[in-house]
C-alpha cells in the first residue's frame, strides 16, 4: 500500500509554488493563492496558448493541455480570463475535419506531436478535444473532435497511436454520453496495462478518468491504481518517464490519483 505521508513530504520539499497549490486543493481543497495562478499563467501568450520548449516561443496545443490540467488540479475554472483564452485558441485552432495538428515546422517538433503524423494528430485531437469537452461543454468542437478519431478507431477498441491516445479518447467519448466506444477503448487499455507502464502515464490515465465522471470503481481504473501503488519508491516519489527534474509532477499526479481511487 502507497504512503500518503511520504509522497507529502517528498512533493511539499520539492515542489514550487504551483505544485504546493495542486498538493493544498488535493488534501483540503485550499484555494490557490493569487501567486499560484500568477505562475501558472505567467507565460501565455497573447493567442491564448502557452509555448513549449522546443516551439520556440510559438504557441503550443499540446502545451496548452498540459496547462489547462494543471489548472483543474488547483481549482481553477473556465471562468478564469486566461482559461478562457486558453479554451479560445483550441477552438480556434481546430481544423474543419475537426482534428488538430501542430503550427510548427515538422522539423522541431518531437515525433509524438509531430505535423503530418498520424499518430500525433490523433493524440493532439484526443488531448484538445478531452479539455473543450471537460471545460467548455457543450462544445461543438468537442464532438467534431470524437467523430474524426470515432472513424479512425479499430473494432478491438485500438487507436493508430500512443497508448495516453486512447484513455484521451475514452474520457472524451465517456464525457460526451459515448460509453459504448469508451468501453470499447478502456477493455483494449485493460489488456495493455503492465508493470511496464510508466508511473507517470497510470496516474495521468487515472486523473483523465476522473475528470470526466468515470467511477473510481471501474476495472480499468482499479487496475490502473493497483499498478500505480507498486512504484512508489522508498523515499515517497513516483519516478516520471521524463526524468527526474518531473518526479514533483508524476508525484502529485500519482497521489491525486490515490487519493481519489481512496487508496489513501
Amino acid at each position: 500500500m502507497a504512503d500518503l505521508g511520504r509522497a507529502v513530504s517528498f512533493a511539499t520539499a520539492r515542489g514550487g509554488v504551483v505544485e504546493k497549490a495542486r498538493l493544498g486543493y488535493l488534501l483540503t481543497q485550499e484555494p490557490p493563492s493569487a501567486e499560484a495562478v500568477a505562475v501558472l499563467v505567467a507565460d501565455q501568450r497573447s493567442d491564448g496558448g502557452w509555448p513549449a520548449s522546443w516551439a520556440h516561443g510559438a504557441s503550443s496545443l499540446d502545451a496548452t493541455c498540459f496547462r489547462l490540467a494543471q489548472a483543474v488540479q488547483i481549482g481553477i475554472t473556465a471562468e478564469e480570463p486566461a482559461i478562457a483564452r486558453a479554451l479560445t485558441f483550441l477552438a480556434q485552432r481546430q481544423r474543419s475535419d475537426g482534428s488538430w495538428e501542430e503550427e510548427v515546422q515538422r522539423a522541431v517538433a518531437p515525433f509524438w506531436v509531430k505535423p503530418g503524423d498520424q499518430a500525433a494528430t490523433l493524440y493532439l485531437t484526443a488531448n484538445s478535444g478531452f479539455w473543450l469537452a471537460v471545460l467548455a461543454r457543450p462544445s461543438a468542437g468537442a464532438l467534431l473532435a470524437a467523430g474524426y478519431l470515432a472513424a479512425c478507431l479499430s473494432s478491438d477498441g485500438h487507436l493508430p497511436s500512443f497508448l495516453h491516445t486512447h484513455w484521451l479518447a475514452g474520457g472524451l467519448w465517456w464525457r460526451l454520453g459515448q460509453y459504448e466506444r469508451a468501453e470499447g477503448v478502456f477493455r483494449y487499455l485493460r489488456k495493455r496495462l503492465t508493470a511496464d507502464v510508466a508511473a507517470s502515464n497510470l496516474g495521468w490515465l487515472v486523473n483523465a478518468l476522473h475528470a470526466v465522471g468515470v467511477p473510481s470503481s471501474h476495472p480499468l481504473i482499479e487496475a490502473a491504481a493497483s499498478l500505480l501503488e507498486r512504484h512508489q519508491r522508498a523515499d515517497g516519489s513516483w519516478p516520471s518517464e521524463d526524468g527526474p527534474d518531473y518526479d514533483v509532477h508524476s508525484t502529485l499526479e500519482a497521489t491525486r490519483a490515490l487519493r481519489l481511487c481512496g487508496r489513501f
